[in-house]
């Protein structure tokens, strides 16, 4: 696979604080990579490292095969688009003359119209950016960042605020991107965002990167036990609860059952019932998220 960038020992110091602590990170042409951690974990320092706006301290940062130093020179920022947290625009611009100031920072921009066709805001195009929606300010925002056709975008917490279906449409974007063969660094704090959208994820915390793997594998390995939920169209007495020879923990009138193999477990349940004629319902699963994983990994206490 094609690297795109590479980060090997990355450190950044404010004082005596250490925000970063020798970080590796590597992105691959054409995947959605998420940089995940609580609150004043590394992240903005890293990301804001990557995109320019802040010098590293110690390490090594490599952009498409060629090794920066200092600031990154402004041919690597051709390829580079950015959507910070929070975008603000010049209110008594159209969405058109918005996109078209920011294409003529570059040499070779995409035309305006390609741009909003591609984030869908037509209909938006002769309209002061003060009437947009929130969901529509953000593909704007993110139009911004594609005028230069870049090779890797940088999505810092895209869809932060936003009602439904304003998230599935910047869903969507990104998925296109990432058919197109663009690389997406995104971060995010909501896990299912992360979940749904990333090929490889890495979180950060005290500025340490504690583990890197894909939504799937670190599901599998750190988020716990799936657990059973069901009800019997009558309560069985305790010795036939203990016949089922599982650890069952009675809630109200629902069992539960914590279990590494569902299958089995499931068949387990149907044999028991069948064997004191019981009668299950309202059985449903609950399996580990992405969500158990990060709370398990960083803890469940407040960060400031």
């Amino acid at each position: 696979m094609e690297k795109i960038v590479e980060v090997k020992g990355l450190r950044k110091k404010y004082g005596h604080f250490e925000a970063l602590t020798g970080i590796d990170i590597t992105l691959y042409k054409g995947e959605v990579f998420g940089f995940l951690g609580p609150n004043g974990a590394g992240k903005t320092t890293t990301v804001e490292i990557l995109e320019g706006l802040r010098k590293p301290g110690e390490g090594e940062i490599t952009f498409f095969s060629e090794k920066i130093s200092g600031a990154i020179p402004p041919h690597v920022k051709e390829k580079i688009g950015v959507v910070l947290q929070e975008t603000r625009f010049l209110d008594h611009l159209k969405v058109k003359e918005i996109i078209e100031l920011f294409a003529s920072f570059f040499k070779n921009a995409k035309s305006p119209e390609e741009i909003i066709k591609m984030v869908q805001i037509e209909e938006k195009a002769d309209e002061y950016t003060d009437n947009l929606s929130g969901g529509q300010r953000q593909r704007l925002a993110i139009a911004t960042a594609l005028v230069n056709d870049p090779e890797i975008i940088f999505l810092d917490e895209p869809t932060v605020g936003l009602d439904p279906q304003s998230r599935e449409s910047v869903w969507e974007l990104i998925k296109m991107l990432k058919k197109e063969g663009k690389t997406i660094f995104l971060t995010t704090h909501y896990m299912e965002e992360a979940q749904v959208l990333c090929d490889r994820i890495s979180i950060i915390d005290r500025g340490k990167i504690i583990v890197s793997d894909t939504p799937k594998n670190l599901v599998k390995n750190y988020g716990g036990k799936s657990e059973i939920d069901f009800r019997c169209d009558h309560s069985p007495s305790q010795s036939i609860i203990d016949d089922l020879n599982l650890h069952v923990g009675v809630v109200d009138d629902h069992f539960r059952i914590e279990t590494d193999n569902i299958t089995k477990t499931l068949e387990e349940i149907v044999e028991w019932s069948k064997k004191f004629n019981l009668n299950i319902t309202d059985i449903s699963l609950v399996e580990p998220t992405l969500e158990d994983v990060f709370l398990s990994l960083t803890g469940r206490g407040l960060r400031d």
